[in-house]
């Protein structure tokens, strides 16, 4: 018997082949599941994870993965949370590649009162990423509900606008520049 096997499908949800590239990923609820691959490959199947020791990356760390990689996962409850365990070893074994929050939407509220969603989570930290968005180095991807991306917009096109950047146009070049990927429902 043959079993023909094909893949990926799509080009969406493609890790970038620069092992200096930033990415930065948006989740709400099972829409992690491509980001877990993502942070598996990077950082712990050997034979495409950064090397653990200074010795090994000595030797082999030269086309390893170099840029940073930050997840952003929105849930209801914080028991909701997928994969905290894998997400907190990442983070302790490769601390300047791997960062992680939670914005836990029934269980915080933003400084104005309001459920933390995804956006909310990620403008807490908008003066790190903007310049980060801005670098031809850096992906964004999202997977999950729709309302992430409207809520990416909302939470950059001020500071875009700010700059005289119109946020359309932005994210459309980023698209062209395939550092802009999204999957939603």
């Amino acid at each position: 018997d043959q079993v023909l096997i094909t893949g990926p499908t799509g080009a969406e949800m493609l890790l970038p082949d620069e092992p200096d590239a930033n990415i930065i990923m948006l989740a709400t609820g099972t829409g992690i599941a491509p980001f877990r691959s993502f942070l598996r490959k990077l950082f712990h199947d050997k034979a495409t994870r950064i090397p653990r020791s200074r010795f090994a990356q000595l030797l082999n760390g030269k086309d390893k993965y170099s840029g940073l990689a930050w997840l952003f996962l929105g849930v209801p409850y914080s028991g909701s949370i997928l994969y905290d365990k894998e997400w907190a070893e990442i983070k302790e074994l490769y601390p300047d590649n791997f960062r992680y929050d939670y914005a836990v939407s029934d269980e915080m509220t933003t400084k104005e009162g309001k459920k933390m969603w995804v956006q909310h989570k990620v403008m807490e930290y908008a003066d790190e990423i903007w310049p980060m968005l801005k670098d031809k180095k850096t992906h964004v991807y999202m997977c999950g509900l729709k309302g992430m991306e409207s809520g990416f917009k909302e939470a950059f096109g001020p500071l875009a606008e700010k700059e005289g950047v119109e946020w359309t146009e932005f994210v459309k070049n980023m698209k062209k520049n395939n550092r802009y990927h999204v999957e939603v429902y």
